[in-house]
């Protein structure tokens, strides 16, 4: 990672040498984003204990050409690591992108939205448990008013390579529906899919695949869910999900699905999951939505507050193969302030249930997040 960083450096210190006039066929910029956590337990298991963290840091540098071709590379420091988020390039005409890089790929809303654009501290549990994770790959990206359609093909399972490692593959795809696509009214409609055959390693022979979240928190803590296979031959994921604006009004809900083929005599395995969404703007008109990825993203008008409610299921029981990993309830409540553009702050509560089978034994959980967000 150390190349990377070196990399990423010279990017920026080199960037400025492009900004010639206005004339110039080249636009740049230099991004970055900053989470900082702090949450506390109340009547809940000894095991979990109040914390601060920074969530996420992020430095990008994004450069456009001709309008047509866009290069971001972006790197995360959360954690005392070093990592890379995104490193693709893009061209772009008439609605039609194509992209090659280091990426997401995407096939479901709530695992497609940027972290700067979650209502709560984090993504849904079932979304969070079902991460696909970034790739090396391309895709194809045809997005109108009235429709969005996306499909791509990756190697691998992220950056970790080794001698001893044979790549998988795997392919996603996404489509969406907007019926509605007003300045009053967004309807969204949307199913998604995924094919994933894991990397090998070729001198233990095994293919590997991990469900896993940390309940609703991005704070170091007992992961609750967390189940792992080993000798996986494929996996397939696919989601239906609906978004809806309606001035003040915000409602999304999703439903995930998961299937995993293992080896030999091995049984088949599947989970699910899903989780619905409402909000209301108590100060400021309207939502934002980016119809290049079909995703919402948070309220643009300066003093926003947003009062919001999730309820989330993750259920990693598949008692047909005899093979439990746990299951989630969880209901959330959060209000939301948008100082303007650039900082918000948000104050969550949630209640979770964990039954026998999850990692913490059935018990309740109850938590406060307070959270101070800057992006740039």
């Amino acid at each position: 990672m150390k190349q990377i960083t070196t990399l990423f450096l010279i990017l920026l210190i080199t960037i400025p040498i492009f900004a010639v006039p206005d004339s110039s066929p080249i636009d740049w910029k230099v991004s970055g984003r900053l989470l900082l956590d702090g949450g506390a337990y109340i009547h809940s298991p000894k095991t979990l204990h109040a914390g601060t963290h920074i969530s996420d840091v992020r430095l990008a540098a994004k450069v456009r050409i001709y309008s047509y071709w866009y290069t971001k590379i972006d790197v995360g420091f959360a954690n005392n690591k070093v990592t890379l988020k995104d490193a693709f390039t893009e061209y772009g005409k008439d609605g039609n992108y194509f992209r090659a890089g280091y990426m997401l790929g995407y096939y479901s809303i709530d695992q497609s939205t940027s972290t700067n654009d979650l209502v709560f501290n984090t993504a849904s549990n079932v979304s969070e448990t079902f991460y696909p994770d970034r790739r090396i790959g391309v895709s194809y990206t045809r997005s109108l008013p009235s429709y969005y359609l996306s499909a791509g093909a990756f190697c691998g399972d992220g950056l970790s390579f080794s001698e001893t490692t044979r790549p998988g593959y795997n392919f996603s795809g996404r489509a969406v529906w907007r019926p509605l696509n007003t300045s009053e009214v967004l309807l969204h409609i949307g199913a998604g899919a995924l094919f994933k055959v894991p990397d090998k390693d070729t001198e233990t022979g095994l293919q590997q695949i991990r469900l896993k979240s940390k309940g609703v928190t991005y704070i170091p803590s007992p992961r609750p869910l967390d189940l792992a296979f080993d000798h996986v031959k494929d996996q397939i994921q696919s989601n239906i999900e609906c978004l809806l604006f309606r001035k003040k009004w915000l409602l999304q809900t999703e439903f995930l699905y998961t299937k995993i083929h293992q080896k030999d005599i091995r049984p088949s395995y599947s989970a699910h999951g899903g989780y619905i969404l409402g909000g209301f703007l108590l100060k400021g008109n309207k939502y934002a939505y980016d119809a290049l990825d079909a995703v919402p993203v948070m309220p643009q008008e300066p003093h926003s507050i947003l009062l919001a409610c999730r309820y989330n299921y993750t259920n990693l029981n598949d008692f047909s193969s005899h093979i439990t990993g746990g299951s989630q309830h969880d209901l959330s409540i959060g209000i939301n302030y948008y100082f303007n553009t650039y900082i918000s702050s948000r104050l969550n509560y949630a209640h979770l249930w964990m039954d026998k089978y999850s990692l913490l034994g059935k018990c309740g959980i109850n938590m406060m997040q307070v959270r101070l967000q800057v992006r740039f």
